[in-house]
Formats: C-alpha cells, sequence, structure tokens
C-alpha cells in the first residue's frame, strides 16, 4: 500500500492564502486554485510571510484563455502614456474618463450652450421635448379666446355671473327634502313602550344575578386567575393539565406513591446511589485509578503521550496518510 502525503488545503469557501503557515509549509486552495508557501521565519518557525507559488489562479497565463479578477494596476499604462488606436490596445482610464466627460448622462442631463432638438408636430400632446418653435406655435394657435372679463363679470365681484345665482338657493328649489323631521330628544315612560317591562322582567340584574335553568358563560383561557367565572370546562382542563396526560397507573398521589417505591427518602436514596458512579463531566478524570483502567482496556503507553510529541520505537509504519489538514 502506497503512502499518502497531503499538503494543507482547502477545497471550499473563502478565496486567498491560509492566515499562518510555517515556514517552508506549503498549503493549496482549490477556491482560488493556487499553492502557498510560508516564507521566512520568525524565530519560531512560523512564516513571517505567505506568499503564491503555482497554480493558474495565482498567475496570467501567456497563451489560452483565463479569467482575471479583481483590480489590476500596470507599472506602465498602456502604449507607454498614448491612448488606445487600434480594436487591441488596452484603454487607459484617463482616455475613459476624457471621452464620458463630454457626454450628457441619460438621467436628468444638466445641458449647456443652446441645446436644440426636434421640433414637435403641432398638438402633440406627450413627453416629447417642446422647442421655442413648438410653444410659439401652440400661443399662436390657441388666440385670444372668448371669456372677456366685461362680458362675464359685469358687477365685477371675481365670479362668473351665471355663478352668482347658486350663491343663494330658496327653499322650494331644493328637491328630495323629508317632509317632516325627527326631534332631536324623546321623554318617554316605560309604562309607554309595549312590552318593556316585561322584557326587563326577564333578564338577569348585573348585580347577585339568581340564574336558573343552565346558564352557560365564555370558557376562559387554561392558566386564567382571575374573578372570570369558571365553566365546566374550564376546570376539566384544569384538572387534565394537573395530572398532565398521566397514565392511568399514575394518575393518582397513591399510585405516585408506589412508584417511588412507598420511599419517603426517594431523593436521598438516589443521591447516595449516584454518589459511587462516574461524573459525566470529568470525562474519566475522577477515575480512582487511571493506570488499572488504561490496562483494563488494552491501551499502551502511547494512550498517555501528547498529541504533538509522540514518540515511536522501533517497529515499522506502512500504508500511512500524512495529512496537513485544511485552513
Amino acid at each position: 500500500m502506497a503512502n499518502t502525503i497531503q499538503l494543507k488545503r482547502r477545497v471550499s469557501g473563502v478565496a486567498g492564502a491560509p492566515a499562518a503557515l510555517k515556514s517552508g509549509e506549503l498549503a493549496h486552495n482549490e477556491v482560488d486554485n493556487t499553492v502557498y508557501v510560508g516564507k521566512g521565519d520568525d524565530g519560531s518557525g512560523n512564516a513571517t510571510s505567505i506568499v503564491p507559488v503555482a497554480g493558474s489562479g495565482g498567475f496570467i497565463a501567456l497563451v489560452g484563455t483565463q479569467t482575471v479578477g479583481g483590480a489590476k494596476t500596470f507599472s506602465l499604462v498602456p502604449k507607454s502614456g498614448q491612448d488606445a488606436s487600434s480594436g487591441t490596445d488596452l484603454v487607459r482610464k484617463s482616455q475613459v474618463d476624457s471621452l464620458l466627460s463630454a457626454k450628457a448622462p441619460l438621467a436628468s442631463p444638466t445641458l449647456t450652450g443652446s441645446p436644440t432638438a426636434p421640433t414637435a408636430v403641432a398638438g402633440t400632446n406627450s413627453t416629447q421635448i417642446a422647442t421655442t418653435a413648438f410653444v410659439n406655435d401652440a400661443i399662436a394657435g390657441f388666440g385670444a379666446g372668448d371669456m372677456a372679463k366685461s362680458t362675464y363679470d359685469t358687477d365685477n365681484d371675481g365670479k362668473v355671473d351665471a355663478a352668482e345665482i347658486a350663491d343663494a338657493v330658496p327653499w322650494s328649489g331644493i328637491t328630495g327634502k323629508p317632509t317632516s323631521f325627527t326631534p332631536s330628544s324623546h321623554s318617554h315612560s316605560i309604562a309607554q313602550i309595549t312590552g318593556l317591562q316585561a322584557t326587563l322582567d326577564a333578564k338577569a340584574p348585573l348585580a347577585s344575578p339568581a340564574l336558573t335553568g343552565s346558564p352557560t358563560a365564555p370558557t376562559a383561557t387554561a392558566g386564567t386567575n382571575t374573578t372570570q367565572i369558571a365553566t365546566t370546562a374550564f376546570v376539566a382542563a384544569a384538572i387534565g393539565a394537573l395530572i398532565d396526560a398521566a397514565p392511568g397507573a399514575m394518575d393518582t398521589l397513591n399510585e405516585l406513591a408506589a412508584a417511588l417505591g412507598d420511599d419517603p427518602s426517594f431523593a436521598t436514596t438516589v443521591t447516595n446511589a449516584l454518589a459511587g458512579k462516574l461524573s459525566a463531566a470529568s470525562n474519566l478524570s475522577d477515575l480512582p485509578n487511571k493506570t488499572t483502567a488504561r490496562s483494563n482496556l488494552g491501551l499502551g503507553s502511547m494512550a498517555t503521550q501528547n498529541a504533538n510529541a509522540v514518540a515511536i520505537t522501533g517497529g515499522a509504519i506502512n500504508g500511512i496518510t500524512l495529512d496537513g489538514g485544511t485552513f
């Protein structure tokens, strides 16, 4: 069986170098397809910098198709500072900015000088720009009109004469009005209203009513503890909640006592029984004899060595995998 050595690696997630490497340690990030190496030594074996050394994710290929992401800075501007002049030249940002500065935006442009536009056809009523020629033609076609003030407001009170008629309307000119009007208040005794006394006698008073038959009321929400009337359904629900769906063999106090072995000191009995057990939170640190326990489990001396300082003397190691882990 062949041995396997794996670099520290990342198969998904964030692109880029690991946060830390040992000096000379390699790491491969499959997200950006780049191999990184730890460079330098801070005196403790840790690299002082991490640099890309291989992979299409870290370098631009001289041939073939490749996607280049992020902002790129050139030590020399394209064409040694000259503007692009052919289809294969790179365009400098300053050249693009210069070309765009002379253009107006589509949204809310601020035009200067004397901008012009095609004159719309007379009578156009849309969002098309109106030129001065369109406005002048529209005014000329409108004419002086026939609403002369001297004709329609002869008394010069700011109202069209015909509208003044509506300022005052005679009562006889109002249509749809009622023939009579209900008085605003009434004064009648109970005896004057047919059947009112008998209806009141059949009602229960608010104070200490003596109800008969099978009176009902809204069932209060479970847990209500107020002066609201409790229905039989509320009582049944409260008792059911007290039993809390206990099985038939444990829904009485006698049955519960029997389940506890009729032991009045049940809590003490259980506590004493648990005192002789190992604590889960101690993670076996409370073993009375750890050496004997390891021997019973068949563990040798390697079981007591630290993971970062395992010493192996003699023997052979075959078919192993050395794994640098992930980052």
